[in-house]
């Protein structure tokens, strides 16, 4: 290791902090309150998106026979839903049992015994892996011959479909907003940097200085500017997460959501990466522009 560059890079590195202090700062401030509205926006995303999964994955297809169905057609059916990728569960609900489960869930509210014949028809209960299958598998089904009508709670569960899916737009639309201001906030802060000490980065090339020599400085300066908002902008929300998740448990007993499921650790690990990768990139565009050759 050659410690005389190193202590060059380092003498940079603190020069380019200390002559800028008061815009070093402010692009640390703002990188960390919009890590702290990364953060609390990515945990919202989280959570609801738990919530929304939580409901949407436990829909099924009941799929309700006719009664000409033959016990070869039923078998024939079982065997291609077994089959289908799209499928990770399906049972055969015959017509005793389920005129027993209907029997009771009425105890006491109906008295069942007066009937001597069954109504109700032989069916399966279809569960898919990705609940966006649900719409096109029910239709493939209803179509089949054999098949009496198919209900999944179309209009609910089309509605919850969509919804998670422009949320999922809008989310993303957010955090790419974000991202873009927090790059131009350390992208001017770092042009500012390089137009002050232009004279010197000129007289360096002229002696032979290489452009990374030059550039990376000022990179790893972005880079530091975004890691340091990145972690004071977690200080700020993990005591807010330790104080509000355990309230907002209590409060809302009646929702499907257990906020121990939303990988904070993961997220805490994205802010950080997410605030060091933007300063370090807008940091290297920013000094590109004034090193290019004439």
């Amino acid at each position: 290791m050659d410690w005389g560059r190193t202590q060059f890079f380092w003498a940079e590195v603190a020069q380019n902090f200390t002559r800028n202090a008061a815009m070093a700062l402010t692009a640390i401030g703002t990188v960390a309150i919009s890590i702290v509205v990364l953060g609390v926006f990515l945990f919202a995303r989280s959570s609801f998106n738990l919530l929304l999964n939580n409901v949407v994955n436990k829909v099924d297809i009941a799929v309700y026979l006719k009664d000409e169905a033959t016990p070869a057609d039923i078998d024939t059916m079982m065997r291609q839903l077994r089959a289908d990728p799209r499928v990770d569960n399906v049972r055969f609900v015959s017509k005793q049992e389920a005129l027993e489960t209907l029997r009771k869930r009425l105890a006491g509210q109906v008295n069942l015994g007066l009937i001597n014949v069954n109504p109700l028809p032989n069916s399966f209960v279809v569960h898919t892996i990705d609940p966006g299958d649900v719409p096109p598998l029910a239709g493939e089904l209803q179509a089949k011959p054999q098949v009496a009508f198919v209900n999944y709670g179309s209009k609910v569960t089309e509605k919850l479909l969509v919804i998670r899916r422009v949320l999922g737009t809008i989310g993303l639309g957010v955090i790419v907003l974000l991202l873009v201001a927090t790059a131009l906030i350390i992208y001017n802060t770092i042009r500012l940097t390089v137009f002050a000490r232009q004279r010197e980065i000129t007289i360096m090339q002229l002696v032979g200085a290489t452009n990374w020599t030059i550039r990376w400085p000022f990179v790893f300066e972005g880079l530091l500017t975004g890691l340091a908002g990145g972690l004071i902008g977690l200080l700020v929300l993990w005591p807010a997460y330790q104080t509000l998740a355990p309230k907002l448990t209590l409060n809302l007993p009646f929702l499907p959501l257990n906020l121990a499921d939303v990988s904070v650790g993961h997220i805490a690990l994205e802010l950080v990466l997410v605030g060091a990768v933007v300063g370090m990139l807008a940091s290297w565009l920013s000094v590109s522009r004034y090193l290019r050759p004439a």
